[in-house]
C-alpha cells in the first residue's frame, strides 16, 4: 500500500515538502496545492511557483488541476509539460463556498453530467495521465451512485476518494462505511483520503477496503509528523525525532527566507503550519498563542528552540 501526503493549500507547499523530504521521510508521491485555472487563465499567477523544478529538488510533486473547463485544462497542460510533468491531478473535492458556487471542486458533483462532458473533453486532448480527488457529493453521500459510471468511462489513472459532502467541510464524521461500499465499484485503483491520524486508522480502513491501494495523508502528519515512520515500521529514538524536528524546522525557514520579504509576511506563512502541527504537542494551544504573539524572527526562533528543548 502507498501513503501519499495531501495537497493542503498555503500549508503543503514547497517550503514545506522539500524541508519534510530532506529531513523526516519521503512519501510514495506528494501531491501539490490546488493550480486554479479560470477561462484559460491562472487565478492567482504565483501558484504556478509550487512545482517549479527549481523549487522540487527532493521530490516530484503531483501538480493538481482546480476548473471546469477544457481550455483552463489546457493552459494547466502546457505549464506541466513545460516542467516536465507526466502526470497531474483533477480537483472535485474542494468543498468552500466561493470555490463550489463557481462549479469547481466539489461543485461539480452535483452534475454528473458536467463532469462527463468536462472529462471527455479532457482524455481527447491530455497528453497526462490524470488521477481525480474527490468527494461523494455536495449534500449527501449517495449522489456519488450517479458519479461511479461517469468516472467509469475514463482511464483515470487512481480515483482519492474523502468520503464527506461538501457541506461538511472538514468537520463531522468520514463515512468511512460509504467508502467501503463504493470503492470496489470503481474502475480504478482507490486511494483513501480523510482523519487519517494512527496507524490504527489505516488497519481499520484496510479491514473495511482490503482492495484500497493507497492512504493519502494531510493535517495527520501536520500534527504527527513521525506517522509516516510509523506507518514504514521504522523505529525512531526520542533524541532523533527532536533532532530532526529541529532540523526540519530550521530548513522550513531557511526556506520561508527565500520566498518571503520580511519577518511579518514569513511568520504568517508558519504561522498557518502551527495551527496544526501545534495539536501534536501537549501544551499544543500554548505554544499555538506563542507563534501567533511573534512580530519577529528572532522572537518565532527563541519560541521554537524552547519547545524543542523542552522535548530533550
Amino acid at each position: 500500500m502507498q501513503v501519499y501526503l495531501a495537497p493542503l493549500q498555503g500549508v503543503t507547499d514547497w517550503i514545506f515538502r522539500e524541508s519534510f523530504y530532506e529531513h523526516i521521510g519521503q512519501f510514495d508521491k506528494s501531491f501539490a496545492p490546488f493550480i486554479r485555472v479560470q477561462n484559460g487563465e491562472f487565478y492567482r499567477p504565483s501558484q504556478c511557483n509550487d512545482i517549479l523544478q527549481g523549487h522540487n529538488t527532493f521530490q516530484t510533486p503531483v501538480p493538481q488541476f482546480l476548473g471546469n473547463d477544457v481550455d483552463s485544462f489546457k493552459r494547466f497542460e502546457e505549464l506541466c509539460l513545460e516542467n516536465k510533468y507526466s502526470e497531474v491531478n483533477i480537483n472535485m473535492g474542494c468543498p468552500f463556498v466561493k470555490v463550489v458556487n463557481k462549479g469547481m471542486g466539489a461543485g461539480m458533483l452535483s452534475h454528473p453530467d458536467r463532469v462527463e462532458d468536462f472529462l471527455h473533453s479532457v482524455f481527447a486532448i491530455t497528453n497526462l495521465d490524470i488521477s481525480v480527488k474527490c468527494r461523494f457529493g455536495q449534500e449527501n453521500a449517495t449522489e456519488f451512485e450517479k458519479l461511479i459510471p461517469v468516472f467509469n468511462e475514463f482511464p483515470i489513472l487512481e480515483m482519492i476518494l474523502h468520503p464527506r459532502v461538501a457541506k461538511q467541510l472538514y468537520k463531522g464524521e468520514v463515512e468511512v462505511e460509504s467508502f467501503a461500499r463504493y470503492a470496489p465499484l470503481l474502475n480504478h485503483p482507490v486511494c483513501y483520503n480523510g482523519d487519517i491520524e494512527t496507524v490504527a486508522d489505516i488497519e481499520r480502513i484496510q479491514a473495511l477496503a482490503p482492495q484500497v491501494s493507497g492512504i493519502m495523508i494531510g493535517r495527520g502528519i501536520l500534527k504527527h509528523p513521525f506517522l509516516l515512520a510509523e506507518i514504514k515500521g521504522q523505529e525512531l529514538s526520542h533524541p532523533e525525532k527532536v533532532r530532526l524536528l529541529k532540523s526540519f524546522h530550521l530548513s522550513l525557514i531557511e526556506r520561508c527566507k527565500e520566498k518571503y520579504a520580511g519577518d511579518l509576511n514569513l511568520l504568517r506563512r508558519l504561522e498557518e503550519l502551527w495551527e496544526y502541527h501545534s495539536e501534536g504537542f501537549e501544551d499544543g494551544r500554548k505554544i499555538l498563542k506563542q507563534v501567533k504573539k511573534c512580530n519577529t524572527l528572532a522572537k518565532y526562533e527563541a519560541v521554537l528552540f524552547k519547545v524543542l528543548d523542552d522535548l530533550i
